[in-house]
């Protein structure tokens, strides 16, 4: 089959872009110019890159079809709604070959290795897995809208009569396309993530101990620095993006503070998969022990990696270098192996629905009214100050006093004994 592949590319100056790679490795020349809008706009390089995935769906799919786009817009002729509907229909599910694959390492700015390319390639039909209706949503509405932008720029091309039943078509079938958007549920919320327990959090920070029998990594450096991880999400909520995005100069060097920024396409970050901070920057507060552990390892564990000094970031590789996002998911896939008991799928990011449970806990014991402790959580997590994010991350705890509030109300029935 064809292959179009979404790209990502790292330029000079640290800004991180996504490029559509036909066969033979030459980019897209209109979905280079369409990405450029997001470009412009400011956009987040993985937001990009999601659009571009789309887009090397989009045309995989009218390859395997045969259909020319381009061809077929400048004879002022639209794709059918089948066509679309087939589109449609590939937008349903994960296809893991369309991004470039070990894309973090930092390689030369004239010379792509293609031997470092790795592209998984999905055996037969039962293997592909269905997306959730979210991200479908995204992908249908992405083709459309470029699909609508490339109707429009070939159209000016052509002659006033192509011009005018290229319109024409376009409009009736793009209609059509966008009707099969799926509605994403709100009201489906069993199973939604949740934090963990105390007791889970407690067998977590045992399992993580330095002299754990059950700790499952072997040498010291990864283990204090694994620990050191686990720690700060617990004790911050910050996503995964924030801690690897932590710098040696937000650290206070005599309080215990940290600073979470932001610093998209920061040139001296060597990772082309930037983790980035997605809320608002922040100064957060830990408790002197925790910072304590911070320079400990710092000055005797970062310190012994000497390929770190080149880095400025605070969480690296045992190899020295600033470590990747697909290594925290590597962390907790280990974690979960050593924790199979825990009633949770275990994630970095559990760890921000964990803090933001007991954070609504500790609020409660403290008798704070509720709207300051929505304002006290949304300066904590760099939300602004109206943001209603929080009520992803409570479930548990609103989940347990909802309980308590209907069993209150159950004790005014009078129910016999049978």
């Amino acid at each position: 089959m064809t292959r179009f592949i979404a790209k990502r590319v790292k330029f000079r100056n640290g800004e991180r872009y996504s490029v559509l790679s036909r066969p033979g490795g030459l980019p897209v020349h209109e979905v280079t110019l369409y990405l450029a809008k997001y470009r412009k706009r400011g956009r987040a390089a993985n937001t990009i890159h999601s659009v571009c995935m789309a887009l090397a769906l989009l045309y995989r799919e009218l390859a395997k079809a045969r259909v020319d786009l381009l061809e077929r817009l400048r004879k002022g002729e639209f794709l059918t709604v089948p066509e679309l509907n087939r589109l449609a229909d590939a937008a349903q599910y994960w296809v893991s070959d369309l991004s470039y694959e070990d894309a973090d390492k930092p390689e030369s700015a004239n010379v792509i290795d293609i031997k470092r390319i790795r592209m998984r390639r999905k055996a037969a039909v039962e293997d592909v897995k269905a997306v959730n209706a979210a991200t479908q949503a995204s992908r249908i509405r992405y083709m459309a809208d470029f699909l609508d932008f490339l109707a429009t720029y070939i159209g000016a091309t052509l002659s006033a009569s192509l011009r005018q039943n290229l319109s024409l078509e376009n409009a009736h079938a793009l209609k059509a396309f966008r009707a099969q958007v799926p509605q994403v549920p709100k009201r489906a919320k069993l199973g939604a993530r949740e934090g963990l327990s105390k007791e889970d959090q407690d067998r977590l920070l045992a399992v993580v101990r330095l002299d754990s029998p059950d700790n499952p990594w072997e040498r010291g450096y990864v283990r204090y620095r694994n620990w050191l991880i686990v720690v700060l999400l617990l004790a911050t909520g910050m996503r995964r993006g924030e801690l690897l995005g932590i710098q040696l100069k937000d650290l206070h060097q005599s309080l215990p503070k940290l600073r979470i920024m932001r610093r998209a396409d920061a040139i001296e970050d060597p990772r082309r998969i930037q983790p980035n901070t997605k809320t608002n920057d922040r100064e957060v507060e830990v408790r002197p022990e925790i910072m304590r552990a911070v320079w400990n390892y710092i000055r005797h564990h970062r310190k012994k990696t000497k390929a770190a000094r080149k880095y400025p970031q605070l969480i690296v590789s045992d190899e020295g270098e600033p470590l990747s996002l697909k290594s925290i998911d590597k962390i907790f896939a280990d974690l979960r192996e050593a924790c199979p008991g825990l009633p949770v799928r275990l994630t970095s990011h559990v760890m921000r629905h964990t803090w933001n449970e007991r954070f609504s806990e500790q609020a409660e014991l403290m008798g704070l009214t509720d709207a300051v402790e929505e304002k006290a959580r949304n300066e904590q997590q760099g939300w602004v100050d109206d943001s209603k994010s929080a009520a992803t991350y409570t479930r548990r705890h609103a989940s347990l006093k909802g309980r308590e509030v209907s069993l209150k109300l159950q004790e005014q029935l009078d129910v016999p004994d049978n």
